[in-house]
């Protein structure tokens, strides 16, 4: 399914190069006359470019043996000059080997620039060049010739009698050595009995973590893959066109920025079947408040997007990669359509709403602040299977696994605290689970009432009391080096029964001390903490897991609010002030 629909991107949504024509970076020109005579040597290197300037030029798939491409190749290929780790008697055969292509080209054609070209690599014209190079050339460069003011390995140049001869050479059609013995079988992709490939001709690049030359996205070049005998690409079989189409669609949607999402090691590509204006990378990355809003906003029900007739509504894909050395590893798979996926967004982004730490309203988050919050340092530790489970419920609505609830809860006890992001993800997780969803309700701040019952409503009131402890001992003494919190949040949110009876019993005592020293602020905490304790008692031995993300967001959502609500205390008292100076 997944390589049909690339391919079908490719050949409805993309305007192809001619086949087996890929982008080059071409560093060095070896400018000709007509006749072949050589004019001098262009550096197509630059600071920003420092492997060259790419084109399209011929292509062909090598790995170890020795395989010309036509016009543009290598220092080796081109000029026979070896690196200098490389075998000279190897180094020569590559450079015969590509005179020989260039002459079996010109038989084909009689393209005049692949004359002069011929010209030039068979007579005293290539020693010319060869004296021209730098003291630091690197043989690993690419080189390509310019005749004239036409370069005739770009396929930009139109020179149809050269790329037809490419593509009838490379299938085997030619008069060269790619002569193939490839069999007929019956193509997965297209379904069509054809000519399949032993290996892909292209690789997928910009995957994180692969060779840089690329990654195979199809490939079994070891025994334990091996299917009925079937080695490498023939036990999925696929044919060079289809093979091509569904890679070069592949690799244009990983460079354009509007369609694919660098997230850890893990690269996120997107795209609908037909040409459309909806943008998931706009939510999913940097989503702003504007945006959000009018997302929200925007008319499209679960209803609406329900009765939507699936055969007429534009398919939306989503596609995870990440490499494992010399292989594309697929990630994750998610087939919908354009209104599902908005009216899932929609739905994401309300569960997001939440309360800052100062009680403000919330600030919509991307996938990767979300899914960075659970690690210590997210550049490092980060997995691909955390933002991909929330790519999934943004876009899907599927279910967050019960994994990120694991990390997020450790992180918390970790921290001896719960950040913003955290506390988002908490009411993410539990709304995307339907059995717990109703719990979120209206718990986007402090909820003295929150849906909640028994050992969950005891937790959730256990956070609140945490918070209001940690208040009660600041307003006796002071900031110190190492708060209440920093000191039993981990026991108190898994095992509160050990945990609170000690605090409360120290709880009394600054209490006492506020009643001479501050009776209002005595007066408001110990109404508070009488309001929560009416909640809890007795105080369980232990949490389970969802209690002790409910334990949490109590603690989160009751320090939100006396921060709010200190504040607006400070800015009523600084306003009476400025009227009374007045």
């Amino acid at each position: 399914m997944i390589l049909s629909v690339l391919k079908d991107y490719a050949d409805h949504r993309m305007t192809l190069p001619p086949a087996m024509y890929g982008e080059t970076k071409v560093a060095w020109l070896i400018s000709l006359s007509e006749e072949g005579h050589y004019e001098g040597l262009v550096s197509l290197k630059s600071k920003e470019q420092k492997r060259g300037q790419p084109i399209v030029a011929p292509h062909v798939g090598r790995t170890v043996g020795v395989k010309p491409k036509l016009l543009a190749d290598t220092g080796e290929y081109v000029l026979g000059i070896p690196r200098p780790a490389s075998k000279p008697e190897r180094v020569k055969d590559c450079h015969a080997q590509f005179i020989s292509l260039i002459q079996t080209c010109y038989s084909a054609t009689d393209e005049p620039s692949i004359k002069a070209v011929l010209h030039f690599l068979t007579t005293a014209e290539i020693e010319k060049a060869k004296a021209d190079l730098p003291k630091d050339f690197d043989s690993g460069e690419v080189i390509t010739f310019r005749v004239r003011s036409i370069i005739p390995a770009d396929s930009g140049y139109g020179l149809t009698s050269v790329s037809t001869f490419w593509a009838n050479y490379t299938a085997g059609d030619g008069d060269g050595k790619e002569t193939k013995q490839n069999p007929e079988m019956t193509c997965l992709v297209t379904g069509e009995k054809t000519t399949v490939e032993q290996r892909l001709p292209f690789l997928v690049k910009g995957v994180m973590g692969g060779q840089p030359s690329g990654t195979a996205l199809v490939s079994a070049n070891s025994s334990p893959f091996m299917s009925y005998g079937l080695q490498n690409s023939f036990s999925s079989p696929i044919s060079r066109d289809a093979a091509e189409r569904f890679v070069k669609a592949l690799n244009s949607l990983i460079t354009d920025e509007r369609s694919r999402l660098y997230i850890g090691s893990a690269v996120y590509v997107f795209w609908t079947k037909e040409e459309s204006s909806f943008n998931p990378l706009t939510y999913l990355n940097k989503p702003s408040a504007e945006e959000v809003g009018a997302l929200l906003r925007s008319p499209l029900t679960a209803q609406e997007a329900a009765s939507l007739d699936e055969s007429r509504a534009n398919q939306f894909y989503a596609l995870a990669l990440t490499a494992n050395n010399a292989r594309t590893v697929v990630r994750d798979w998610l087939e919908t359509t354009i209104p599902k996926a908005q009216n899932n967004l929609q739905q994401w982004f309300q569960n997001q709403q939440m309360v800052n730490l100062y009680g403000e309203s919330h600030r919509p988050l991307s996938v990767y602040a979300l899914a960075a919050s659970v690690y210590r340092d997210a550049t490092k530790e980060m997995q691909p299977t955390a933002p991909t489970a929330l790519i999934r419920n943004a876009l899907h609505g599927d279910r967050i696994p019960e994994d990120m609830l694991v990390k997020l809860i450790r992180r918390n006890r970790t921290e001896r605290d719960i950040t913003y992001p955290r506390a988002v993800l908490l009411k993410l997780i539990f709304s995307s689970h339907p059995p717990r969803k109703e719990m979120m309700i209206n718990m986007e701040q402090l909820n003295p009432s929150p849906n909640l019952n028994g050992q969950d409503l005891t937790a959730y009131s256990c956070g609140r009391l945490l918070a209001v402890l940690e208040s009660i001992q600041k307003a006796a003494i002071g900031s110190v080096n190492a708060s209440l919190t920093d000191r039993y949040y981990g026991s108190a949110s898994s095992t509160p029964g050990v945990a609170f009876p000690p605090l409360l019993k120290g709880a009394r005592a600054h209490l006492s001390k506020l009643r001479k020293e501050k009776p209002g602020v005595h007066k408001a905490l110990e109404e508070r903490l009488e309001e929560i304790t009416l909640d809890i008692m007795p105080f369980p031995n232990s949490l389970s897991l969802q209690q002790q993300g409910l334990f949490g967001l109590g603690f989160y959502h009751q320090r939100a609010h006396d921060r709010a609500t200190a504040k607006a205390k400070s800015d009523e008292k600084k306003l009476n002030q400025a009227i009374a100076q007045a």
